[in-house]
């Protein structure tokens, strides 16, 4: 896991990025770290394709305490439903207080659950509980409305704290179909995957006590529409989080996005959240601090070539499209294409260590690295459209941030030491439509990148229209502030001022 995660550290990636694939827990299956690049950046046509044959699917049917099962591959047993085979399983009906539980024998078998129409609550438990697949693919079939709830507590054996959501997976996990989910964690997450999290289509409507979605390989989503209430992050994945397309609109959390590397390629977010909007902080087994000034990147580095087929949809050219190869030795700035080593060899860049004294009003200049610091997490924006209203940073990069296309507009906190933007190592500006606005005492601008950007002091309330122009005062791009702000770091193609009314 870690050498391709250290490979994918700073890559421009301006082809169709997919996100990041893993494996299961089976002794026999195939690791991360042995998988090649081009194998994790993509989304599989069956995560897109929720199509079965209902005729030959075993069916499911919940009514209230128990369940009656049409076909080979599942048991019933009171109230719990127990999937065992390989195979499309269609299920209806209500479970008042059970689950259902998948436990497949081989590594590799993989089963597709059709909701259609199910309600099912877990007093002391999971919902849906999946202990072994290769991969699970739970559908949401056309025009159905399928709830999924926990109890407050749960029933663990003494030392145990698995599992712990109403929708848990020990493996990998794929959300599809055109129909409506709610999933509601009340004893801690509501959604979350030991491997991969994958969502590419559905309404899915989740309200936790906890983290909203978690994936800790990966979370990846290439459709549907997202609505999250989180008590604490919206998206939590140890390693990599990537959005493609779709539609999230967080309306509370603690932190919005949250993973060592998060690529926003498309989509449309939106984020409120009490803390910082979009956070990249490293792995919990990843390089950090003491670590993080020892490596850095190749200078001739290539990202690989995207499989055929199973990719997601290709780039535009323009805001959305292919970033522009960046300029070398900008000051802060990662060296090209910002390959780090998975080895970690290598020098580290000379202006890698944060902006110049007085690049911006809250940043020193020289090496500040702080507790935590790894050259390993990033933060890269190439293409949709970005909104985060944070009560704390609102993009926050342990390591390094890159936008190379997109809208992206971003309030931090009004007034404390938090802003708009917030980064360890450095930030650039390679394509897109900014507006970053925050505090003054700790506002920082880009450090580097091929298009134009500004920093400036400037106050405004709630209500107030921030104005990106051109040379001639044409404006180029503009946004109404939600709440007060003292700062505006900026960026347009062509931009010369910035001017709030």
């Amino acid at each position: 896991m870690k050498r391709i995660i250290a490979a994918l550290t700073s890559m421009a990636l301006v082809i169709g990025l997919a996100g990041c694939s893993t494996s299961g827990t089976g002794q026999d299956q195939q690791s991360s770290s042995d998988k090649t690049v081009e194998e994790q950046l993509r989304f599989t046509d069956r995560d897109r394709d929720p199509s079965y044959d209902e005729a030959s699917a075993t069916k499911i049917v919940l009514d209230g305490s128990g369940a009656s099962v049409t076909g080979e591959g599942a048991t019933a047993d009171g109230s719990t439903v127990t999937i065992s085979a390989d195979g499309t399983y269609v299920v209806s009906g209500t479970l008042a207080d059970g689950q259902v539980v998948v436990n497949l024998p081989g590594d590799d078998d993989k089963a597709q659950i059709v909701l259609d129409g199910v309600t099912i609550h877990n007093e002391d438990g999971p919902a849906i509980q999946i202990d072994q697949a290769d991969k699970v693919f739970l559908t949401l079939a056309d025009g159905s409305t399928n709830v999924l709830s926990d109890g407050a507590s749960y029933a663990l054996a003494e030392g145990e704290d698995e599992p712990y959501a109403a929708l848990y997976s020990k493996d990998d996990l794929t959300i599809n179909g055109s129909g409506v989910l709610e999933v509601t964690g009340n004893y801690r997450h509501a959604i979350a995957s030991k491997d991969d999290t994958v969502i590419t289509g559905g309404t899915i409507v989740i309200t936790s006590v906890e983290d909203a979605v978690r994936g800790n390989d990966a979370i990846k989503i290439g459709g549907g529409n997202i609505t999250v209430n989180a008590g604490d992050d919206a998206f939590h994945s140890e390693y990599l989080f990537y959005i493609a397309d779709g539609t999230v609109d967080v309306e509370s959390c603690v932190e919005g996005y949250e993973a060592e590397k998060i690529f926003v390629h498309g989509g449309e977010t939106s984020i409120v959240a009490s803390d910082d909007g979009v956070n990249a902080s490293a792995a919990e087994d990843s390089t950090s601090t003491d670590d993080a000034s020892q490596g850095a990147a190749p200078q001739d580095s290539q990202p690989p070539a995207m499989p055929q087929g199973d990719q997601s949809p290709a780039m535009t050219q323009g805001d959305e499209g292919i970033p522009p190869t960046r300029p070398q030795g900008d000051a802060g700035e990662r060296p090209q294409d910002g390959m780090t080593p998975p080895d970690g060899q290598g020098d580290r860049p000379q202006d890698a260590q944060g902006p110049q004294e007085g690049t911006g009003p809250g940043r020193q200049g020289g090496d500040m690295t702080m507790p935590g610091a790894s050259e390993e997490c990033l933060i890269q924006i190439n293409g949709g459209t970005l909104v985060v209203n944070a009560d704390g940073d609102g993009l926050d990069s342990n390591g390094y941030i890159e936008i190379n296309g997109g809208t992206v507009f971003v309030n931090g906190a009004s007034n404390s030491d938090d802003s708009g933007l917030d980064y360890e190592y450095g930030a650039t500006v390679n394509g897109g439509n900014v507006i970053l606005m925050g505090s003054a005492a700790m506002a920082e601008d880009f450090t580097g990148g091929t298009q134009a950007h500004l920093m400036e002091r400037l106050s405004g309330s709630a209500g107030s229209t921030v104005e990106v122009t051109d040379d001639s005062g044409t404006v180029l791009v503009s946004y109404v502030s939600p709440k007060a702000f003292q700062a505006v770091t900026a960026s347009a193609p062509g931009c010369a001022d910035i001017i709030v009314r």
